[in-house]
């Protein structure tokens, strides 16, 4: 049913999955020993850095296993969470390893934030593109998008998962999806609708910007 491909239904789909047979890519860090899993009340007293809850998919992950986050770099200690992350820069970063002589690179994805003021914890996967779950306004099933930023030729943003739910899922192998480009999802049959929530309520549109467009975008809104 349709209703197993969404949120919690789909985690527990990747923790069979992961238990049974680890992860999908080589990218995930590995479940190393037994699952460390967050007491109910934790979770319940978890909320993202602006105070709204935990999306389903992160609830029901956390009460499977808190160490995965810190294979991550969301934070240091599986069993003490703190999810305030990082601006966009900042975490594109973290993700890059930028050091300050590719400043220039953190500085124009700085430029942005302004359309993406929201925290940002860094998830793998990518080589000149990375992926990201970025805290802005969940969807209509409560998950955050996770965004892919790319550096081969200009600073690129765009959404590529409509959540945490179905990036996990693809990184385990547990959905067939195909991208044949970044935003290839936007005409999924089952996470389109989605998908096309978050491009509207980031404004990166179906198929994601590149940082000249947000230059675009600027003096079109000095001209109106």
């Amino acid at each position: 049913m349709e209703n197993d491909l969404h949120g919690e239904a789909l985690i527990e789909r990747v923790i069979a999955k992961v238990s049974a047979d680890g992860w999908e890519t080589a990218d995930m860090p590995d479940l190393d020993g037994e699952p460390v899993p967050l007491p109910a009340e934790t979770i319940a007293a978890l909320r993202l850095p602006d105070g709204r809850p935990l999306p389903p998919s992160l609830r029901r992950w956390l009460a499977f296993d808190s160490s995965l986050p810190v294979g991550l770099g969301w934070y240091p200690e599986a069993r003490t969470p703190d999810l305030a992350g990082g601006a966009l820069s900042e975490t594109v970063d973290e993700l890059y390893g930028f050091d300050t002589g590719e400043a220039v690179w953190s500085a124009m994805f700085a430029e942005f934030e302004p359309l993406l003021p929201g925290r940002c914890l860094p998830l793998v996967g990518g080589c000149d593109s990375r992926r990201l779950l970025y805290l802005g306004e969940p969807d209509s099933t409560g998950e955050y998008p996770v965004l892919v930023t790319d550096i081969d030729d200009l600073p690129y943003v765009a959404v590529m998962y409509p959540g945490l739910d179905v990036y996990l899922a693809d990184e385990a192998g547990v959905l067939d999806l195909d991208f044949d480009t970044y935003t290839g999802l936007m005409d999924h049959p089952v996470y389109g609708a989605r998908m096309r929530e978050h491009a509207e309520r980031t404004r990166l549109g179906t198929e994601g910007l590149e940082i000249q467009d947000l230059y675009a975008q600027d003096a079109e809104a000095e001209g109106a």
